[in-house]
């Protein structure tokens, strides 16, 4: 199962990528899209979005981790809201080498 979160707003996004994120359903910071499929459109919709999410692959533990706190059964296409990390994310910027 793979997973994308949003990490950033999108206030300065242009408008291609506002329209991807709202296909995505990623309206909000920190909301968290669940896909059980290997489809070459999404992976294509989250590479464009890449700026302003997260995403990858995510283990059957932590899928199970999060189905018990939050006591729901995710499937392909859920999306769940969640919290910020506690001490916040370290940093938001790349490192240029």
């Amino acid at each position: 199962m793979y997973a994308a979160v949003k990490v950033r707003g999108s206030v300065d996004a242009s408008e291609n990528i506002s329209e991807t994120l709202d296909s995505l359903g990623l309206d909000k910071k920190n909301k968290v899209l669940f896909i059980d499929s290997d489809s070459d459109s999404l992976k294509g919709m989250m590479k464009k979005a890449k700026d302003y999410i997260a995403y990858g692959e995510v283990s059957e533990e932590t899928v199970e981790e999060i189905e018990n706190q939050r006591d729901l059964n995710l499937e392909h296409g859920d999306r769940v809201s969640m919290t910020p990390p506690s001490g916040g994310f370290k940093t938001t910027k790349k490192k240029l080498c």
